[in-house]
């Protein structure tokens, strides 16, 4: 699971809380600040020079990392889409042995009033 908005955003943690509480085993793969209206921009994870939002990483945190109390929180230091096609791609084969079951992205914080290019590409 991902969003735009911050791996450290309280939506984001609620659903996921939410979801293991039901016995699901989500894991979050979102970017490490809030990525807010960057559409379907993709690139290279950087070091995070003054930390992750929330203060929830501290400055010079590596590109990718997770929280020390539960690796199945992940942020990566770039966009949505790539914070999920990690989430993807490398996290769930190394937990679940294989593709997530499904990928899911939201709750967002505040209103959305048009499609993302995300959606426009995959709704084609």
């Amino acid at each position: 699971m991902s969003n735009d908005d911050g791996w450290a955003e309280v939506n984001l943690r609620t659903f996921y809380n939410a979801l293991k509480k039901a016995g699901e085993s989500p894991v979050v793969s979102a970017p490490a600040k809030n990525k807010s209206g960057t559409g379907s921009l993709d690139g290279e994870p950087g070091i995070v020079e003054d930390g992750c939002e929330f203060y929830s990483c501290p400055p010079g945190s590596p590109a990718i990392g997770c929280n020390s109390s539960d690796p199945n929180l992940n942020y990566v230091n770039s966009y949505p889409l790539t914070s999920m096609a990690y989430g993807i791609s490398t996290l769930s084969p190394k937990i679940f042995e294989g593709p997530p079951d499904l990928a899911v992205t939201g709750p967002n914080v505040g209103g959305k009033s048009s499609f993302s290019n995300v959606c426009v590409v995959v709704l084609r």
